[in-house]
């Protein structure tokens, strides 16, 4: 295969290029797909880390916290009533809300907390590079949502430099019945730049921005991943209507 420098490959040669997946992003944008976009969240520039929802989410605090102040007002409700005929239902949303409440502790201090307080420092790290990006989704329709990022520099035959996976777009409350299951598609073009704030060799998960807003990465391929086992899979479901399909590696 020709290849320069195992970034730049030849048009024709079948690998994963820039031009390849933002065909594919391009097809998939144009899929007739419901649509759900997710509500806009707090800066995180602006405010506290625990005011962004996507964060809480990540920390455990989104369980932690309401399920405490549940169990503190059904104790609250039924000291206040005092009727005995009440103590088994009080007793079964007591235990529910306690063992919420541990699970969301076990999460906030079993690394969650502070993977979301590293998201938070990277989103507002200084020195944002430029990067090109192809938005797509795994599978097409209603998949998780990945952002493959290239230089922002370079011919339409580069290789990515990484693909993220991003955390689901909180959802507008109330849930409707049957708007769980629904994609938060990204409100964001299917090709264009953003920036990449706080990726460092020590730190490679860092927080893409478009258009003035964070996108929480939930996990990152990175080149190595990519020619792994686990990324060849991944890239053959996205390049799968697009030419010929094939993962070729240099």
């Amino acid at each position: 295969m020709s290849h320069d420098g195992g970034e730049n490959l030849a048009p024709g040669s079948g690998a994963l290029t820039y031009a390849a997946l933002t065909a594919e992003a391009r097809r998939q944008a144009a899929l007739p797909r419901p649509k759900a976009h997710g509500r806009r969240e707090a800066d995180v520039r602006r405010v506290p880390w625990w005011r962004v929802r996507t964060l809480r989410e990540i920390s455990g605090l989104s369980i932690l916290v309401p399920a405490v102040i549940s169990a503190v007002l059904v104790l609250v409700i039924y000291a206040l009533v005092g009727d005995s005929s009440l103590a088994p239902q009080a007793l079964l949303v007591l235990v529910v809300a306690v063992g919420l409440a541990l699970y969301g502790g076990y999460r906030l201090r079993r690394g969650g907390g502070a993977t979301a307080r590293a998201l938070a420092r990277a989103a507002c790290a200084l020195g944002p590079v430029s990067k090109r990006y192809a938005l797509l989704y795994d599978p097409p329709w209603g998949g998780i949502a990945l952002l493959a990022l290239f230089p922002a520099g370079g011919s339409d035959h580069v290789r990515p430099e990484a693909v993220l996976e991003l955390w689901p777009l909180p959802l507008p409350q109330p849930r409707f019945p049957g708007q769980r299951g629904l994609p938060a598609d990204l409100p964001v073009e299917s090709v264009g730049n953003l920036e990449v704030r706080g990726r460092t060799d020590e730190s490679p998960l860092g927080v893409p921005w478009i258009d003035g807003r964070a996108y929480w990465p939930k996990h990152s391929y990175g080149p190595d991943d990519l020619n792994g086992e686990e990324g060849r899979a991944l890239m053959g479901r996205l390049l799968v209507d697009v030419g010929d399909g094939e993962w070729i590696e240099s």
